[in-house]
């Protein structure tokens, strides 16, 4: 398995988030890396994310060292050749295609592509990919991966969107045959406090890995 996807699964959730000023995105990454997370995702929805990016990208080895970061909500090849030249550590989309694939394959980034439709995970399935992201999770609900998996023996699925921060939920989804969860808004809120996010991930972490 390739070593993101591995640390992916091992860490079980991977926090995504994003913030326009740099300073709380620093923070938050601070808050989350305080807390146990190694696999972060930021994502690409707004003016300051290139830059954000690669402000962290350049400080992570010093202050945050062992801790994968990668881009999120990327949708067209010149925003791939923006962040790989950022040096992201892997690229989450909501979509797939076959452009999206083969560039990530020139570029030799780690792409895991959104799908939603049983024919999005086939094209990922054949592209010779090990881990897709189920987008938007919550309108396909929790029994869609098992139902699906026995059809692409060695598929991982992450399901994102939706998926509720809290013990139980994530519990659910695995038992539906998920490998991870991907955790927005319900683990990052707008308003959160570095303190309580920190104590917040290391109490989920410590709950799933009782399991």
């Amino acid at each position: 398995m390739n070593p993101i996807i591995q640390k992916i699964k091992d860490q079980k959730i991977v926090p995504l988030f994003y913030n326009e000023s740099f300073e709380v995105s620093k923070n938050i990454v601070k808050a989350l890396y305080d807390g146990g997370i190694r696999v972060i995702e930021y994502t690409n929805r707004g003016t300051q994310a290139l830059e954000n990016f690669t402000k962290l990208k350049e400080i992570l080895s010093t202050e945050f060292p062992g801790l994968l970061l990668g881009i999120g909500t990327v949708k067209n090849t010149n925003e791939i050749d923006d962040y790989v030249n950022a040096n992201t550590d892997f690229i989450i989309t909501p979509v797939i295609s076959r452009k999206l694939i083969k560039h990530s394959i020139k570029k030799n980034v780690l792409l895991i592509p959104g799908c939603f439709t049983p024919s999005d995970v086939n094209l990922a399935f054949q592209s010779g990919l090990n881990l897709v992201k189920i987008f938007p999770a919550d309108a396909l609900g929790k029994n869609y991966i098992k139902s699906i998996q026995p059809v692409f023996p060695g598929m991982n699925f992450m399901p994102t969107g939706g998926v509720n921060a809290d013990v139980e939920d994530i519990n659910e989804w695995f038992r539906g045959g998920a490998m991870a969860v991907g955790l927005g808004s319900s683990l990052v809120k707008s308003d959160v406090k570095e303190q309580e996010l920190t104590e917040k991930v290391k109490k989920l972490l410590q709950q799933l890995n009782q399991n």
